[in-house]
């Protein structure tokens, strides 16, 4: 038999009760104290009233927040309180508060999920365009970037976000091993064109011998050789050219017949404008000729100049065509465009390489330089040497662009 009544709770066999509210039952919360029924119920009343104050606080504090999700733990704190404080009061009304601010929280994330999903998809795109970059200093410095961003942005919805994250780590790892393998593969270049250097100061050094026009032939044909290498620091090249200029003489040009260079240079016209296929073949030849051909009067200059500019675009553009066929497994597949803008697309690769290259040469020819401003003969021959293969390069890829 209850003793003493309230609107939340009752006094029996001595025990303070709250009455049942949602899924709990009557609970015991504690014990009359002195004899005293009402000081007992004021007491637990009061207990209520508190825990209401820190309720109605977080609730305000919510309400003025910006990010509002940072609340959401302890606000389901709050409501495990709730269903365990020992006092008398409205813990229905309590709980249903808390609720309705849970539930708003949790639409909050929700829409801010829908949200970081767009601006991941977003991303994605934004870092693949920029993994396709030739540049890898600018590719690099503008993943990272993308990089701070993702890591910034929240969790999409959860039957996407992993997903969005695998694709977009994918493309974030998958240039990094590209950057890596390029590297590695411009690494072993240059040591295989450090060892070429090597062997071709050592030919060099063998010429003390030598006399004649024995001489005079190797001696070409290491200049040559030497001017096919690739790029190597120049903290290695410096000793190099040093030691390859010093076993070398300067070379006489053997005096040459009259060429009519002219209809080479109408037929190489012929190949390039597209009224008739290349025929490599016939390139070489002409190119030997050339070679072989030591004009002294400056018309004629010019005109081996050109002919062999020609022959080295139109040489160049067969390269291209035959390596973007091996680069691209779709090539065959595509169509004349198609096809065309594959070649574009690599071109521009290697010119960028190219490009590089040239700028490590004119870093080099620098230190080569004496003091009167005079540059290493070797050192200018490989520099012109470079500047023509960005040249030709690049009248390639204004002549593929106009198809």
């Amino acid at each position: 038999m209850k003793e003493q009544e309230t609107e939340y709770g009752f006094i029996k066999n001595n025990k303070v009760v709250l009455k049942a509210w949602g899924a709990n039952p009557d609970r015991e919360i504690g014990d009359v104290k002195e004899d005293n029924p009402e000081a007992s119920l004021t007491y637990f009343e009061e207990r209520f009233q508190e825990l209401e104050g820190k309720v109605s606080e977080l609730e305000k504090i919510i309400g003025e927040a910006t990010n509002k999700g940072s609340f959401l733990m302890k606000l389901m704190h709050m409501k495990e309180l709730v269903q365990t404080h020992e006092g008398l009061g409205d813990y229905q009304g309590l709980w249903d508060r808390l609720q309705r601010n849970e539930n708003l929280i949790q639409d909050l994330i929700a829409q801010n999920r829908v949200r970081n999903a767009e601006i991941k998809k977003a991303l994605i795109e934004e870092v693949a365009v920029a993994a396709d970059k030739i540049n890898w200093k600018e590719a690099t410095a503008d993943i990272h970037d993308i990089k701070t961003r993702w890591i910034k942005t929240g969790n999409a919805p959860e039957g996407e976000n992993t997903e969005l994250e695998e694709k977009f780590w994918g493309i974030v790892s998958g240039f990094f091993d590209k950057k890596k393998a390029f590297y590695e593969d411009k690494k072993r270049l240059g040591e295989k064109n450090k060892s070429g250097y090597e062997q071709l100061v050592k030919e060099a050094s063998a010429l003390s011998d030598v006399h004649g026009k024995e001489r005079f032939e190797k001696v070409k044909d290491l200049k040559q050789r030497w001017s096919e290498l690739g790029n190597i620091p120049k903290e290695d090249y410096a000793p190099l050219i040093d030691q390859f200029t010093k076993s070398l003489k300067p070379a006489q040009k053997a005096p040459t017949k009259k060429l009519d260079i002219k209809p080479i240079i109408e037929e190489l016209d012929g190949y390039i404008s597209g009224k008739e296929k290349p025929d490599m073949k016939a390139l070489e030849e002409h190119r030997n000729i050339l070679k072989a051909y030591r004009p002294n009067d400056y018309a004629s200059k010019l005109q081996r100049k050109e002919a062999f500019n020609k022959i080295q675009l139109l040489k160049e553009k067969d390269f291209v065509s035959h390596l973007a066929r091996k680069r691209f497994k779709d090539y065959k597949d595509q169509d004349e465009a198609g096809q065309l803008k594959l070649q574009i697309k690599l071109l521009h690769e290697l010119l960028s390489r190219d490009r590089e290259d040239l700028n490590q040469y004119l870093e080099n020819s620098e230190k080569f330089s004496s003091a009167s401003g005079t540059m290493n003969p070797m050192v200018e021959k490989k520099l012109n040497q470079q500047k023509t293969k960005v040249a030709v390069k690049e009248q390639l890829l204004d002549m593929l662009k106009k198809g």
